[in-house]
């Protein structure tokens, strides 16, 4: 058989009880052909897990590489939990399937089924972050460099989640959060595309559109029939001042949700830290520095502080 025809994939992506619609090869001893190790339509059971420890690659054939793939992403919860791959790896698989769930969203984000699809995005995070203590520090090596609106919501995930289960919040709540999350940008699927990736400052006008994004973002999800108050307040919120002027309720204090405070806080922080076509990315010290010196009345002082030591524990823990 030609090796042409099939591509190599990471073993540890097989996992023990799934079942698997494409075909496994791997290479004879003078790697010259190839033999069929597990057929399609068969079970992961414990002798095939036994048999791969002393397989160096697994192939699959390039027709079948969809299927693949359908297959990572009907298992990542199960990879996410798996200690034999490395934090990186599974941060970086979870990361790039969150990537396609998220830009079909925004898409098309008056379909149900596709914000339904972003849950699983929550969960698989949620799993990576409580089950691998490297895992924060992980996620953020990869978040996106360059903002866009998508990646950008994911990024914002990733630090509200990591942020709300470094503040106790946990099961359901850190789930409902991250939903939150996820979906804090909704409304920008309605804001102009020019507008949106501008090159340059917005202009007065410009500026004044962009800022219906929060007010129509809670508008698409009660279409959606999102009627969690946590979620809501965070799509909508997440723009309010602690000292008042935000918008688009100039709330200011208690008012705003505790759930908006930390989005809030992530989503200014993934601004500053990230590359735009107008300006270059602030490294996470002078994007903090930033929040505390100049953002006071903006941003919930207290959840700058816990984010600063969120950060600092993930970079003790890692020394």
């Amino acid at each position: 058989m030609s090796k042409k025809r099939y591509k190599p994939i990471d073993k540890r992506l097989i996992t023990e009880g799934a079942q698997i619609d494409f075909n496994l090869f791997l290479t004879n001893e003078t790697k010259t052909e190839m033999s069929l190790f597990l057929q399609s339509d068969t079970a992961v059971d414990g002798n095939a897990k036994v048999k791969l420890r002393e397989v160096e690659t697994l192939y699959i054939r390039e027709e079948e590489e969809e299927r693949y793939n359908a297959y990572v992403t009907r298992h990542l919860q199960s990879i996410a939990q798996n200690k034999d791959i490395p934090t990186e790896q599974k941060a970086r698989l979870v990361y790039e399937k969150a990537t396609e769930v998220i830009d079909a969203m925004f898409k098309n984000p008056e379909s149900l089924e596709n914000v339904k699809n972003a849950q699983p995005v929550v969960d698989n995070f949620i799993d990576i972050i409580l089950h691998d203590y490297n895992a924060v520090e992980s996620l953020m090596k990869i978040t996106a460099h360059d903002f866009y609106t998508h990646t950008h919501s994911i990024n914002v995930s990733i630090y509200t989640l990591s942020l709300g289960s470094y503040l106790g919040i946990k099961g359901r709540e850190l789930e409902v959060l991250g939903m939150a999350a996820i979906l804090h940008d909704l409304g920008k699927s309605k804001i102009d595309y020019d507008i949106i990736n501008k090159n340059g400052k917005l202009t007065d006008e410009e500026f004044s559109q962009m800022k219906d994004h929060p007010a129509l973002g809670h508008e698409i999800a009660l279409i959606l029939g999102i009627t969690d108050e946590r979620i809501l307040s965070g799509i909508r919120h997440h723009h309010e001042k602690m000292e008042g002027g935000g918008y688009p309720d100039n709330i200011r204090g208690e008012e705003i949700s505790q759930f908006a405070r930390i989005i809030g806080v992530c989503d200014v922080f993934d601004a500053l830290s990230t590359k735009r076509s107008y300006k270059d990315p602030m490294s996470s010290y002078e994007s903090l520095h930033l929040m505390k010196q100049q953002m006071r009345g903006h941003l919930d002082m207290e959840m700058v502080d816990a984010f600063i030591k969120m950060l600092r524990k993930q970079e003790q823990g890692k020394s």
